[in-house]
C-alpha cells in the first residue's frame, strides 16, 4: 500500500532532517567512520520514507552490511549491534561539540532501538553563535529569492554572522556564495567580487576542512575563473566523497558538467539534487538552461514557466524564457519578454541586450546597433558583460567584433564566458579557427594567464 501524501509541514520537516543528516555525516565526529555513516543514512532515509518498521537487525545486516540472508545468524554475528553502539557514541560526541549548537534539530538513536528520533534542538538563546546561526538561515532565505536585493541582503546577513561568530564556516561559505551570485548575474564585476569570495572560501575551509559547500564553491571558482577543469574536478570529487547526498554539491557539479556539454551526466545529477531539494529555484533555472542547450525548447519553456509561477520577477527565469523564444524563432515574443526584463530589472543589462538581439532577428539592424551603441557609451547600471555584447554582434553578423568581445570576456573573467562551448548564440562561430581557439581556452585545453581563483586547501 503506498504511503499517504505528505503535507507541506511534513515535507519541510523531512528537508530539515536531511540537512541535519548531511551536517552530521560530514562532522569531525564521524570522519572516516564509513560503516556508521552508511548505517545512519540508511536508518534516517528508511524512517523518512515511512518504513521504520523494516529497521530490524537481520534486514540491516543484509541491506547495510552486505551479509548473506541464508547464512546470517544474529547469535554469531553482532555487526549491527556493534556498529549501532558505535554510532550512538559518535552522535553523542557530535552533539557535545561546540560546533553542533547551531543545529535546528538533533538526530538521536535510542538505546535498544534502530529507529532514529528527530528532536528539536534548544540552543542557548542570545549567544553570539546562536544569533549568527539565525543570520545564516535568513541569509539563505534571501539568497534563494534569486533577486539583486535578495543577494545583497544575504551578503549583509552572512557578514553580520561572521562578525558575531568568526569561527562559523557556514557564515564564510555564505559570504562567498553571495559574492559569486552578484558576479554571476552581472550585478557586480568579477573583481573584486571573486577576490572577496575566494578569501571567504579559504577561511571556511580553514575552519572546517570538510565543509562540502565550500569545496564546491572552490570547484566552481576554479572552473569559472581559471578554466582549470582538472583542478576543479579534484574539488568536486572531494566534495562528493564528503557529502554525496548534498543538493548543493550535486547541483553545482551538474552546472559545470552542463557547460562542458556533458548533458547526460549533468541531467542525472540535477535530477538527484531536485529529489533532495525540490523547491530550490536555481536548480529549476539550470534544468531549463540544460534543456535550452540541448535544443529542447518546449521542455525548457515548461520548466521556466513553472519556475516563474513560483517567483514571477526572477531575472534568470525571465531572461531565459525570452532567450528560448528567440531560439525558437519567435523574435517578436522575445522582444516583448526582454522589455519586461528591462522594466523589472532596469539596472541589469540583459534586458537591453535581449532587445537588441530580438531587433536584429526581426531585421531591424539599425535599431539593434543603436541599442548596442547606447550600452557601450552610456550604460550606468550594473556590470556590462562583454559576452552579452558579443551575442549582439554575432546576431548582426559582425563576427570579428563578436570574437573580440568574447576574447575580452575570457580575459576579464566574465562569468558568462564559461557557457561559450554550449551557447546556441555562438554555434557558427565555434566552427571558425579563432572561435575554436577561444572554446579551447574555456575548456582548459590552452594555457591562460593566472587570475584569482581557488586553491586546494
Amino acid at each position: 500500500m503506498p504511503d499517504a501524501p505528505h503535507s507541506d509541514n511534513e515535507t519541510g520537516r523531512a528537508h530539515a532532517v536531511r540537512e541535519e543528516l548531511l551536517r552530521v555525516l560530514t562532522a569531525p565526529a564521524l570522519a572516516g567512520a564509513l560503516s556508521q555513516q552508511r548505517l545512519l543514512r540508511h536508518l534516517v532515509e528508511r524512517t523518512l520514507e515511512g518504513h521504520a518498521d523494516t529497521l530490524k537487525e537481520t534486514l540491516l545486516a543484509i541491506e547495510v552490511f552486505q551479509r548473506t540472508a541464508s547464512r546470517f545468524d544474529t547469535r554469531a554475528d553482532s555487526i549491527v549491534r556493534v556498529e549501532a553502539r558505535r554510532l550512538r557514541n559518535r552522535l553523542r560526541q557530535h552533539y557535545a561539540a561546540t560546533s553542533a549548537t547551531t543545529a535546528a534539530l538533533r538526530i538521536e538513536l535510542p538505546k535498544g532501538s534502530y529507529k532514529p528520533l528527530f528532536v528539536d534542538a534548544e540552543p542557548a538563546r542570545g549567544t553570539p553563535r546562536s544569533q549568527a546561526a539565525e543570520l545564516v538561515e535568513r541569509g539563505l532565505y534571501f539568497q534563494r529569492q534569486g533577486q539583486e536585493d535578495g543577494y545583497r541582503k544575504a551578503l549583509a546577513r552572512y557578514q553580520q554572522a561572521a562578525a558575531l561568530a568568526p569561527a562559523l564556516a557556514a557564515a564564510q561559505s555564505g559570504i562567498a556564495r553571495a559574492w559569486m551570485q552578484l558576479v554571476a548575474t552581472n550585478i557586480g564585476p568579477p573583481l573584486p567580487g571573486v577576490t572577496h569570495a575566494l578569501a571567504a572560501v579559504r577561511r571556511a575551509l580553514e575552519l572546517e576542512p570538510r565543509h562540502a559547500e565550500s569545496m564546491v564553491q572552490a570547484a566552481l571558482m576554479t572552473h569559472r575563473f581559471e578554466f582549470d577543469w582538472p583542478a576543479a574536478q579534484l574539488w568536486y570529487r572531494r566534495a562528493t566523497e564528503t557529502a554525496p547526498e548534498s543538493a548543493i554539491v550535486l547541483h553545482t557539479h551538474a552546472f559545470s558538467l552542463m557547460v562542458r556539454a556533458e548533458f547526460d551526466a549533468a541531467e542525472a545529477l540535477l535530477a538527484k539534487a531536485r529529489r533532495i531539494d525540490p523547491r530550490h529555484l536555481m536548480q529549476r533555472a539550470h534544468q531549463g538552461l540544460l534543456q535550452l542547450y540541448r535544443g529542447d525548447w518546449a521542455a525548457a519553456e515548461e520548466t521556466l514557466r513553472a519556475m516563474l509561477d513560483m517567483t514571477p520577477d526572477n531575472v534568470l527565469g525571465l531572461s531565459l524564457l525570452a532567450y528560448v523564444a528567440l531560439q525558437r524563432g519567435d523574435a517578436a515574443l522575445a522582444l516583448e519578454q526582454y522589455r519586461r526584463v528591462s522594466e523589472r530589472h532596469p539596472l541589469l543589462s540583459i534586458g537591453l541586450v535581449g532587445q537588441a538581439l530580438s531587433m536584429a532577428a526581426l531585421g531591424r539592424a539599425d535599431e539593434a546597433r543603436a541599442v548596442l551603441h547606447g550600452l557601450k557609451t552610456g550604460w550606468r547600471g550594473g556590470c556590462l558583460s562583454p559576452y552579452q555584447l558579443a551575442m549582439v554582434h554575432e546576431r548582426l553578423d559582425e563576427h570579428d567584433a563578436a570574437l573580440d568581445e568574447l576574447a575580452r570576456a575570457i580575459d576579464e573573467r566574465d562569468p558568462n564566458a564559461l557557457t561559450l562551448p554550449v551557447d546556441p548564440a555562438f554555434a557558427a562561430l565555434r566552427a571558425t579557427p579563432r572561435g575554436h581557439a577561444l572554446v579551447a581556452i574555456v575548456l582548459g585545453a590552452q594555457n591562460l594567464k593566472p587570475q584569482p581563483a581557488a586553491r586546494q586547501a
